[in-house]
């Protein structure tokens, strides 16, 4: 029931420090509820996550979302791993490796999704072999994996029926993961160039996609974007060629003839990156992610663009759609003993990390350069406060 009236156009804000690699990024809620719209420079309130939710790991990335749980990946003991958590319950597990034990191959998350049906969450993914390896007598197919979140293990479904293009995931939508493909023929402006994966069936099907412009045999992926807002799906065509941002919205899920060019938006500083609506059907002004780091509205009466100020961060930042919900993770996973995989972060160990700190820093001698290599959280992050005499010798 909460998730049904649960805000749609809210985000999960990660900043970028790449300018300042010794600071850590910083996450951040913002919901559109709250948003201050009037007058021509709007306001977004922004809310910190907790103080624990750092504890999930370092260097931590926002990949994708469903229902509130939210995909990331992060790098713990000097491991890369991949976490579900929920933001709100405080929930969280850390999904197995990748099937294969070989190096050679790379494991690319390609969405997240639900069935209604079965009451299972399951995560897609591409193992492909790395570039470096690929040779002409040794390149082959990628393949498809799946977990489904409570099994022991990624399932190995078959060798991808399509190629896979740009870094972006699917839109989840209807019970199918919809997304951008390579056109099967690029000479033909007929030809396939999306498709659904079937979250409960784990098949894979052409999906009917917009008459955009002439694929070409010069057709690029980065200049059209998919998404789902409002319950429809929608897609985004801004190639270099033309004046304006085309959006194309599915007014009938699965019919072909109901694509509809509904907006033409002829501010040019949306031709850069993909752009993710928000609040499709919510209301005149529409918000808009583009490019995962600018807020923008736009008004489809009075065709007037404005952008959205987020105060309080770095102006360099990461945001991903996010729809804050009550789902639990002990109900989202299959079986009882499943369960015992999920964990809270308020049981992160914390003390433990802090002692033998403390006693690192009253070992005698004690060098400076004996912390090269070492990748420790900020106290403040921690939460942690040593002796002001330990906090000077640290520095």
């Amino acid at each position: 029931m909460h998730l049904a009236r649960a805000p749609t156009a809210s985000l999960v804000i990660q900043t970028l420090l790449s300018c300042n690699p010794g600071c850590y990024s910083k996450f951040y809620m913002l919901e559109h509820a709250e948003w201050d719209t009037r007058g021509h420079s709007s306001f977004a309130p922004l809310k910190k996550l907790p103080q624990k939710f750092y504890l999930l790991g370092q260097n931590m990335i926002l990949l994708t979302s469903c229902n509130g749980l939210l995909c990331l990946s992060a790098v713990r003991h000097k491991k890369e791993v991949t976490c579900v958590c929920n933001i709100a319950t405080g929930e969280y597990m850390t999904l197995p490796g990748a099937k294969t034990k070989d190096d050679r191959f790379w494991q690319t998350i390609r969405g997240f999704g639900y069935s209604p049906k079965t009451n299972q969450y399951k995560l897609i993914a591409e193992l492909a072999l790395d570039k470096g390896f690929r040779r002409p007598d040794f390149n082959p197919a990628p393949r498809v994996e799946v977990y489904t979140l409570g099994a022991d293990s990624w399932r190995i479904i078959g060798d991808a029926p399509y190629s896979f293009v740009g870094p972006y995931f699917g839109t989840f939508l209807n019970g199918a993961l919809h997304c951008l493909i390579q056109p099967i023929d690029t000479t033909d402006s007929t030809s396939t160039f999306i498709c659904s994966f079937d979250i409960e069936k784990e098949e894979f099907q052409p999906f009917p996609g917009p008459p955009i412009q002439d694929l070409g045999p010069n057709w690029e992926i980065e200049h059209i974007h998919l998404g789902a807002s409002g319950g429809f799906l929608y897609l985004c065509e801004n190639y270099p060629t033309s004046s304006s941002v085309d959006i194309w919205v599915m007014k009938e899920y699965g019919n072909e003839q109901s694509w509809m060019k509904e907006f033409v938006i002829s501010n040019t500083s949306w031709k850069r990156g993909p752009v993710y609506f928000l609040n499709y059907g919510m209301g005149d002004e529409i918000y808009a992610l583009r490019n995962f780091n600018q807020l923008c509205a736009y008004n489809a009466r009075s065709k007037c663009f404005r952008e959205v100020q987020v105060c309080g961060i770095y102006p360099e930042f990461h945001a991903i759609p996010y729809t804050p919900s009550l789902v639990s993770l002990k109900d989202a996973v299959a079986g009882e003993k499943s369960k015992g995989h999920i964990k809270n972060i308020q049981s992160l160990p914390k003390k433990k990390w802090v002692k033998k700190l403390y006693n690192f820093l009253l070992s005698a001698p004690f060098k400076a350069e004996a912390l090269c290599g070492m990748i420790l959280p900020p106290p403040k992050v921690m939460g942690i406060r040593l002796p002001d005499p330990l906090l000077r010798q640290f520095e």
